[in-house]
């Protein structure tokens, strides 16, 4: 770890610690007053002890918070960074939102408008760097887009979205999508620009001519406990498929998923705040480790470290119907959607097999809002971000961008409803949703996760390393991880 990043880590701690959090835990205490930039607790943002049961997602049903709201006593310019550039999709999208917005502050509050300027960062890890620098000397803006693994980093100083949402309002969402949002008794962070990791794309016009019985989406969501979509089905499916000699093969990837793969056994890689692992001594992970290299081993796909671009390469393949099932993101399907009308050939969207559960993978990024700015700035923060979340509004970023919908309600919106007329499997992956679970959250968890997924990789690149040596080996890196991330 860097001089920069230990200071970093050290001061965020420190936070922590005056908001009386310990660090690195994740108490399931409700949430606290957020100061604010006088060091004081408005009202607004005070809660109470907190005290009765929980649901699913961490969140108390039966607390009422005072929420915030802004005063329009005069008129308030806020800052809101995203990662990006103004030309890509999400960019453009936010712009096109924030200036909505901003006419329709001009229009009701003249002279006392919220004012919203967007500032983009390029890349993600570019606007982590500069934020976190940026919370250090007060110069950070009152609300910025964070990805759902940083969430951790920013926890001691975000304020509490249950002044901004009500219990009913986060309820309506999407509670898939919820897996990042709660850390530390806090609701930190609204998962606005979600997208489902683990999809599977099947060709079903493939896959019927080679005589594969593969099920249909629909059948999935009807009764998920009762289908029969599980890793042996989903491995036989693509086995039957593969005419290697042809050039056809029945599964395609760039990349494996450990997240996944114990979700679906019904088990997890750590512990509550990725402070310890869970799957030492648990043979669930070698078993999914051993069942990913199968499909390797056994003809299904193509090892994704014999060619250079395998990850470009495989969606030109799926595109030319020599791939009967690829592994994507909810991002890519209206651009498969597209093609397959083009070609003639039908498409459907599934979940990634089961041995126990289904799951689904929340990733992305979401909305915080900081609280070491004027309060002024942190009411129209919270106005700003209610407004996005209006189920038209959240609509149009979602059309325009490939991101999946927070609540039922915008699904159903024009705009989207448009969409899902030429690409049904984005709505397919929205309601596939429903499989998210709350994620272990912790500030080693986007270093483990990496080293997860970069050392599991051994079983395709060093295809005689025992399972139990990469097992070994990953353990080793995760703990390191654990150890230098605290």
């Amino acid at each position: 770890m860097n001089m920069f990043k230990k200071l970093v880590s050290l001061t965020l701690c420190v936070f922590v610690a005056l908001g009386a959090v310990a660090c690195g835990s994740a108490p399931a205490s409700g949430p606290e007053p957020s100061p604010s930039a006088s060091g004081s607790t408005s009202e607004s943002q005070a809660t109470s002890e907190v005290e009765g049961e929980k649901d699913e997602n961490g969140m108390y049903p039966d607390q009422a918070w005072e929420q915030l709201t802004a005063q329009y006593e005069a008129p308030v310019a806020i800052t809101l960074w995203v990662p990006n550039s103004a030309t890509s999709t999400m960019g453009a999208g936010i712009q096109m939102l924030a200036d909505e917005f901003n006419a329709q502050q001009e229009k009701e509050h003249p002279g006392k408008n919220i004012t919203v300027t967007v500032e983009y960062q390029d890349k993600s890890s570019t606007l982590n760097e500069k934020l976190q620098a940026a919370i250090l000397s007060g110069n950070n803006p009152v609300i910025s887009a964070v990805g759902v693994s940083s969430v951790p980093l920013y926890a001691s100083k975000a304020v509490d979205l249950r002044t901004v949402f009500t219990y009913e309002a986060l309820k309506a969402q999407n509670q898939g999508m919820l897996q990042y949002s709660m850390y530390g008794g806090k609701f930190v962070v609204n998962p606005y620009f979600p997208s489902a990791s683990n999809i599977l794309v099947v060709n079903r016009t493939l896959m019927d001519e080679k005589g594969v019985d593969v099920p249909t989406a629909q059948s999935i969501l009807d009764d998920p406990e009762a289908s029969g979509w599980t890793w042996k089905a989903f491995h036989d499916a693509a086995k039957t498929a593969t005419d290697a000699a042809a050039g056809v093969y029945g599964f395609a990837t760039n990349s494996l998923d450990p997240i996944g793969m114990m979700y679906q056994q019904g088990g997890s890689l750590y512990n509550e705040d990725v402070t310890e692992i869970a799957f030492e001594g648990d043979d669930r992970f070698a078993k999914g480790l051993e069942f990913w290299r199968s499909l390797v081993t056994d003809g299904c796909m193509i090892d994704p470290n014999s060619r250079a671009n395998h990850g470009t390469i495989i969606v030109s393949e799926f595109y030319e119907q020599k791939v009967g099932m690829i592994y994507t993101t909810s991002s890519n399907l209206a651009s498969f959607s597209k093609e397959a009308a083009a070609n003639g050939y039908e498409l459907e969207a599934l979940p990634f097999p089961k041995q126990t559960q289904f799951f689904t993978n929340q990733g992305g990024s979401g909305f915080i809002i900081l609280d070491n700015k004027p309060q002024e700035e942190i009411e129209a923060a919270a106005e700003f971000l209610r407004w996005m979340n209006l189920p038209e509004n959240n609509a149009k970023m979602c059309a325009m961008s490939g991101y999946l919908p927070l609540t039922e309600e915008a699904m159903e919106q024009p705009e989207l409803q448009e969409v899902y007329e030429t690409a049904p499997m984005l709505k397919t992956a929205a309601q596939f949703m429903q499989f998210g679970i709350p994620s272990p959250q912790g500030k080693a968890k986007a270093a483990c996760d990496k080293a997860v997924n970069d050392y599991a990789k051994l079983i395709w690149s060093e295809p005689e390393m025992s399972i139990e040596e990469i097992v070994s080996q990953v353990t080793e890196k995760v703990k390191f991880e654990i150890e230098a991330n605290q």
